[in-house]
């Protein structure tokens, strides 16, 4: 996902890091800033050219050629080439020339096998004929007469979906022979690729309750698999899925091992829930899932039917992932990884360390800049590191990072000859991933218990591809409890429902007290899968599992108490109810925080800027253990007393005076909802009023009228009152910034650190991320630029009516649709046989003309309040810095 990420206030602030020298640059050909780098010592920068000044757009993706050509892609345009420059020169417009085929609006690009591979990131448009067009696909361009001139385009495969999590990156192969390419979770799988896939393609979302879906309405159509990786040969063919379930990883490298791994993105929304999941570096292996599920169905990193993350890197925005291999830099970095943050314009440097058959990671910050919104980067011929700026239209610019220090040949740590062993195990048992031969259940039996998890995982589904009557006997004779388990959660992810019965009763043989911890955890889910794939248990059958776990419930670990809970819960334990309303209460007390690892206190010191607003962010989280009994609740139908659902829907005043991610307080409201679906309707007024209900109108009626008069500002008279005499001697006041941001309506669908609507982006940080003129003209004329992650669909109605709205839900009959962006609580019902197409609206729901009802006086208010973050000790509000 790309955010803004430009800030006249912010262009001096340096970064506290030790070991890093400051380097400025100034846009020469623009009203652009100064931009303030920290680099590492030994290493300099070249500004080599700025796109966006000569009208090329903003580039997102880089790929070299022969001969010192590089490739460079605008997000929204053409692709362009030209020579790299020399040491000590930069590049001349004329020297930069564009692709001649008709093509570009790709995120990703790669020169292999003498041809240029294109991923188009762009919606097809049904009114044109297929032929006619190039949207979202992967190309191969060449240079068929030898001219020096890219004259042929063949597509390799159509691809559906487009967007900021549509289609990305490629890689190829440490041995040449195959192109590995990644795709955002909005990309439907082909066909083509389920054909032959390593992972089972008998996927789902594999939740033992409904889950929640966004409460803004992001993804909420996106089922699994979610994000995924596949690889093809030269000319397009033998495509292969190699891995899947993520959110939106953009990019993907192979370190010198010749591993693949890729950074994946988190949902920031989430912050605060159960559920929410940071950014993390994943381990791509043959067959792999990763557990993205869309809303609150995120898979927890422990469930054995997903992997675990290399490294977390908390909230960000990932772009580019480059090896270290083939950079002439220090040995250090050769066997680790460069990732791309662009919301904090950060280059992360992911030092990736040998652990069993996979790695562990130790992070640092490479290189920073403020502001610096990441796209892409590469390793070129001559050593250096070349990557660009831009991104949703913003300023680009390409810069070369050069390492002139010393010789540097430190020794680095190397596998050790047990871990290459142990890789070596996990590649035999994965190449049975790619074919269903019966030569793999020794193999993989003999490995079901191993204690490297990757190697389990790899075991597993070797079993998977194969029939279950091939090892179903196999099964029922073993007695390793960990071979039970794993084989076991192959046997319920198969849907073993005519024998359930004998799989809970081999599960039920183990003894509990006997199993680690991670143990549990995987008999805990072989259970839910069962349940999940295979239905309700018969009575006795559900009797007997009860009487398994419950004397252990509730456990001195919280998420073996989590998934225990889940499971008693769907099996209508007794007691349960009231147990599950204690631990609520207990958590929501203790304030109890699932831990997600998702900032690190060196993140949040690392600017006197960022870090004092995300510390704040994070003291007030709501208890989001808590919120997991809270969710849990609202699908518990029996078992309540008047007192228990008093006690329970109290409770939500308690967790909704928390401080969460932008769609806490909406999605609160709905696990709201379906608790009380399950009241009695004799019942359901008093529950009602007891609780009440979280609605934006409340806040309508306390905001503030426009002083003015307004007037119908023009685009010049924006830029005059930006640029020119607008802003001067404005004595610059907190609560009357406050006010005017109210009186604007901004409230209504942004939050402010912490306060307000959940319908637009967060505007925090809004001063680090627009400048000046980027601000004015993103709420003066809202249509230019409309994030597909903040658009509205618009319907086309059977009787020519056009309705846009959020979409809210959907099923097989009918779009649950919120039309207005400042009253999210109102909604229309549309019948899907009365729909004739949808598509995204090009009208943004941010309303145009908000500042229309201000005087000019209250807008320089507001501008100095958004470039201030709403802090009222920022210099702007300084004495000495209240004139303009």
């Amino acid at each position: 996902m790309f955010t803004r990420n430009i800030s006249p206030i912010l262009a001096f602030l340096a970064l506290f890091l030790l070991s890093c020298e400051q380097k400025t640059t100034k846009n020469k050909d623009s009203e652009e800033i100064e931009i303030s780098f920290d680099l590492p010592e030994n290493f300099e920068l070249d500004e080599l050219y700025h796109p966006s000044a000569y009208g090329q757009g903003s580039w997102v993706a880089l790929a070299e050629g022969p001969d010192s050509r590089i490739y460079a892609c605008d997000q929204r345009g053409k692709i362009y080439h030209f020579i790299k420059p020399g040491e000590n020169e930069v590049l001349k417009p004329k020297a930069v020339d564009s692709v001649s085929l008709e093509i570009g609006e790709a995120h990703g690009l790669l020169w292999a096998f003498n041809s240029l591979y294109v991923a188009v990131n762009k919606t097809w448009d049904e009114s044109i004929p297929e032929e006619e067009q190039n949207g979202s696909g992967i190309y191969r361009l060449t240079d068929t007469d030898a001219d020096g001139e890219l004259d042929s385009l063949t597509r390799l495969l159509k691809l559906e979906g487009a967007g900021e999590h549509g289609p990305h990156s490629f890689v190829l192969s440490p041995d040449g022979k195959y192109i590995y390419f990644i795709a955002g979770n909005h990309v439907l799988l082909p066909e083509a690729l389920k054909e032959k896939s390593r992972l089972p393609t008998n996927w789902g979302e594999d939740n033992l309750f409904t889950p929640f879906l966004d409460a803004r309405g992001h993804a909420n159509e996106i089922k699994a698999p979610g994000g995924w990786i596949a690889r093809f040969t030269e000319e397009g063919n033998d495509w292969e899925l190699i891995s899947a379930g993520y959110r939106n990883p953009f990019d993907l490298a192979f370190n010198q091992d010749g591993e693949l791994f890729t950074y994946d993105a988190d949902m920031e929304w989430d912050i605060g829930m159960p559920w929410y999941r940071p950014t993390r570096i994943c381990h791509v292996t043959s067959g792999s899932e990763y557990g993205w599920r869309t809303g609150s169905g995120k898979w927890p990193d422990y469930y054995p039917d997903n992997l675990p993350s290399v490294h977390n890197l908390e909230q960000g925005s990932p772009t580019a992932v480059l090896s270290g291999a083939g950079l002439n830099f220090p040995s250090k970095y050769k066997n680790g990884l460069f990732v791309m943050d662009w919301s904090f314009g950060t280059v992360y440097f992911a030092d990736l360390i040998a652990e069993g058959s996979t790695y562990t990671a130790e992070r640092e910050e490479f290189l920073t800049g403020v502001p610096l919104p990441l796209t892409d980067m590469i390793a070129g011929s001559d050593g250096h590191l070349y990557f660009a700026t831009g991104g949703r239209g913003l300023d680009s610019h390409l810069y070369r990072l050069r390492y002139v220090g010393p010789e540097n040949s430190t020794e680095i740590a190397k596998s050790t000859e047990e871990q290459e062993e142990l890789r070596k195990l996990r590649h035999r048992i994965e190449k049975y991933h790619s074919q269903a031969d019966k030569n793999a259940i020794p193999l993989a039996w003999d490995n079901l218990d191993h204690q490297d998890r990757f190697v389990r995982y790899a075991s597993r589904i070797a079993l998977e591809n194969l029939p279950t009557a091939d090892w179903k006997q196999q099964f029922l004779a073993e007695r390793d409890p960990l071979k039970v388990i794993t084989a076991g959660v192959a046997m319920a992810r198969q849907g073993w429902k005519e024998s359930q019965s004998e799989l809970l009763s081999r599960l039920n043989s183990l003894n509990f007290n006997e199993l680690t911890e991670s143990q549990k955890l995987d008999l805990l889910r072989a259970y839910s899968l069962s349940f999940i794939r295979s239905g309700q248990p018969s009575v006795a059958d559900a009797r007997a599992v009860i009487q398994k776990l419950k004397p252990h419930f509730p456990n001195e670990n919280n998420a073996i108490t989590r998934e225990m809970a889940q499971i008693l819960a769907f099996l209508n334990a007794d007691g349960i109810t009231g147990e599950l309303c204690a631990l609520l209460q207990k958590h929501t007390r203790e304030k109890t925080v699932i831990d997600r690892k998702m900032l690190s206190e060196e993140t949040t010191m690392r600017s006197e800027h960022y870090g004092p607003l995300i510390r704040e962010v994070l003291a007030k989280m709501p208890p989001s253990e808590g919120i997991y009994y809270g969710v849990l609740l609202s699908n518990v139908s029996e078992g309540w007393t008047k007192d228990l659902r008093e006690d329970y829907f109290q409770w939500f005043y308690d967790v909704l005076s928390a401080k969460g991610g932008m769609s806490f307080k909406a999605c609160m409201e709905n696990v709201r909802l379906r608790a009380l679906s399950h009241v009695p309707e004799s019942e359901v007024a008093y529950f009602e009023e007891l609780t009440g209900v979280y609605s934006p109108e409340t806040v309508v009626a306390d905001l503030p009228q426009p002083i003015g008069p307004g007037s119908e500002y023009s685009g010049s008279d924006m830029s005059d009152m930006l640029w020119g005499d607008g802003m001067k001697g404005h004595k610059a006041n907190f609560e009357n910034g406050k006010r005017a941001y109210d009186a604007a309506l901004c409230i209504l669908c942004h939050r402010m650190r912490g306060e307000g609507g959940a319908t637009g982006p967060d505007l925090s940080q809004i001063h680090t991320k627009f400048g000046r003129y980027d601000m004015l003209f993103a709420i003066y004329s809202p249509n230019d630029e409309i994030s597909d992650q903040y658009a509205f669909t618009l319907f086309h109605m059977a009787d020519d009516r056009k309705i846009a709205g959020r979409i809210l839900s959907e099923d097989a009959d009918s779009v649950q649709v919120a039309p207005n962006p400042l009253n999210p609580a109102y909604s229309v019902s549309l019948d899907k046989s009365e729909i004739s197409k949808r598509e995204l609206s090009p009208i943004s729901p941010m309303p145009s003309g908000l500042l229309n009802r201000l005087n000019k006086e209250e807008i320089a208010d507001l501008f100095t309040y958004l470039l201030a973050g709403a802090d009222e000790n920022h210099e702007l509000y300084q004495d000495e810095a209240g004139s303009q």
